[in-house]
C-alpha cells in the first residue's frame, strides 16, 4: 500500500514538474486583458530559441506595436523603426500588416483570442500575458491544415 502511494506521489510530481512552457507566461484572465495590452508599447524580442519561436529579422528589431481598444472596433498600430524591411524579411510585419501601418481586429475576451482582419476563418492568435511581457500565438483551427503554431515575444514599455 506504501508502494502504490509512494508511485503515485512520484506521478504526480512528475506531472506537475512538466506542464508548463517556461517560455511562455501564463496566461492571466483574471484581470482586463485588454487595459493590460494597451497601456504598454510592445516591442519584439527574440523568443527562447525554440523551434516554434518566431526568429526576428534585424529589421524589426526597432518596430513598436501599439494596442488600441475601441467602443466598435479595435487596432494594431505599427510604429516602424528606422531600418526598413527589405524583400522576404520582416515577416510578422509583412504578413500581419501587408504594407500597412494598422490593422483592425477583434478580441475574444473569454478565451484571450486575437483575429486579424486579413485572416482566414481558421487563423488566430492566442494572448499570454504577464506584466510587461506578451507572447501571441499563431493558430490554425483548420483539421486540413499542417500548420506549426509559431510565438511572437514582445516586451512592454509603459505608455505615454
Amino acid at each position: 500500500m506504501t508502494k502504490k502511494i509512494f508511485y503515485g506521489v512520484a506521478v504526480l510530481a512528475l506531472i506537475s514538474s512538466c506542464a508548463k512552457d517556461s517560455g511562455t507566461p501564463d496566461p492571466d484572465f483574471s484581470k482586463d486583458i485588454q487595459v493590460r495590452l494597451g497601456a504598454y508599447v510592445w516591442h519584439p524580442v527574440v523568443g527562447n530559441v525554440k523551434e516554434t519561436d518566431y526568429n526576428l529579422d534585424d529589421c524589426e528589431m526597432d518596430n513598436s506595436y501599439r494596442f488600441i481598444f475601441q467602443e466598435k472596433s479595435n487596432q494594431l498600430n505599427l510604429d516602424k523603426g528606422v531600418k526598413i524591411c527589405e524583400a522576404n524579411k520582416g515577416a510578422f510585419e509583412k504578413f500581419t500588416f501587408k504594407d500597412k501601418n494598422n490593422i483592425s481586429f477583434t478580441f475574444n475576451k473569454e478565451n484571450g483570442v486575437i483575429k486579424f482582419e486579413n485572416q482566414d476563418q481558421y487563423s488566430s492568435y492566442a494572448v499570454a500575458i504577464n506584466g510587461d511581457k506578451l507572447v501571441l500565438t499563431s493558430q490554425n483551427n483548420n483539421p486540413a491544415a499542417f500548420v506549426a503554431p509559431v510565438k511572437y515575444y514582445f516586451k512592454g514599455v509603459k505608455a505615454p
